[in-house]
């Protein structure tokens, strides 16, 4: 067990290394490190997919085309790169404050295309080109039952995947502090969940936390993990609004930190759960061996995912 987590740590603080100075470039330099960013995000999301797609029965060619298609929402809504308000993106270097990351969240994913006039393009045009793929690949799967499953992760993960990404991106040019708290809620439930498991587990409460998904996880880890997490939301994103620190501060209303404190914690363990489900479903452990110890790129963020996803819903209430 101490050879594992070594190891483990050992290879979180290379990637931490390895990642470290785009996020960096990305939020300090002006608009050639906001485009070195943009494109660091991207190749990201393509090689998460990437670790994904090939675990489908697909060939080589769909999996080339749907990496592709997900450029999609990266792209779109094109607004922000034609309107003279891109400045804000991609020549700041001050940074953005929190309303103004508010307006760009609903921006870069909810309003009409500023050429194709329509709104929420990603959402309509990947579930149609997907199904078209998976339709000229109908003979490869066993039963259609099969096939619809597959289509499902597929499509959800192809927006899931770069919407997250993407979320990360605007939080890294916005602030090194809020790109720091969504990567520290989802480390402190994990670590707290797995040391709190490994003390307490079963000594209260036999019954699994989720056997068929996650057998090794019990319901004490997941108990203290949620406390942790819930007291942690509110020193990390509303602490600084009590303490007048405005680069710190996070959600500046009282409704966004109780529905935070409350939900924060619960996408956390949710968003790990829902990764392993999908590779339950595909057969198998790790989405990749990149990160040794820790697997593939969505094997660490997870948890991640889900909590900024989460978080950007919650700051547009």
């Amino acid at each position: 067990m101490k050879k594992n987590i070594a190891k483990r740590a050992l290879s979180a603080s290379i990637l931490l290394l390895i990642i470290l100075p785009f996020f960096v470039t990305t939020n300090l330099f002006q608009k050639e490190g906001k485009i070195i960013g943009f494109i660091f995000y991207i190749c990201l999301s393509l090689l998460a997919l990437y670790e994904i797609l090939k675990h489908t029965k697909l060939n080589s060619v769909s999996i080339t085309l749907l990496l592709f298609l997900s450029l999609v929402v990266w792209f779109f809504p094109s607004n922000l790169f034609f309107s003279t308000d891109t400045n804000y993106i991609f020549n700041n270097t001050k940074g953005l404050k929190i309303d103004k990351l508010r307006e760009i969240i609903y921006e870069s994913l909810f309003v009409k295309d500023a050429i194709l006039n329509i709104v929420c393009v990603q959402f309509i045009a990947i579930p149609v080109i997907v199904m078209l793929i998976y339709s000229s690949n109908i003979k490869k799967y066993f039963n259609f039952k099969e096939m619809i499953i597959e289509y499902i992760i597929v499509t959800a993960m192809l927006l899931y995947i770069p919407i997250f990404l993407k979320i990360l991106f605007l939080f890294n040019i916005t602030n090194l502090y809020f790109l720091a708290i969504i990567f520290a809620i989802p480390i402190i439930v994990d670590t707290s969940a797995y040391f709190g498991g490994m003390l307490l587990g079963h000594k209260f409460i036999k019954r699994k936390f989720s056997l068929k998904i996650s057998p090794k996880k019990t319901w004490e880890g997941a108990i203290i993990s949620y406390i942790l997490g819930f007291i942690c939301v509110y020193l990390l994103f509303y602490l600084g609004h009590q303490l007048k620190k405005e680069q710190i501060t996070f959600f500046t209303k009282i409704p966004q930190l109780i529905i935070g404190m409350i939900i924060i914690p619960m996408l956390s363990i949710i968003g790990d759960l829902m990764f392993s489900l999908i590779k339950r479903i595909f057969k198998v452990k790790d989405y990749s061996n990149l990160i040794p110890g820790h697997g593939g790129i969505m094997d660490r963020f997870d948890s991640t995912s889900l909590v900024a996803i989460g978080v950007s819903i919650i700051l547009l209430i």
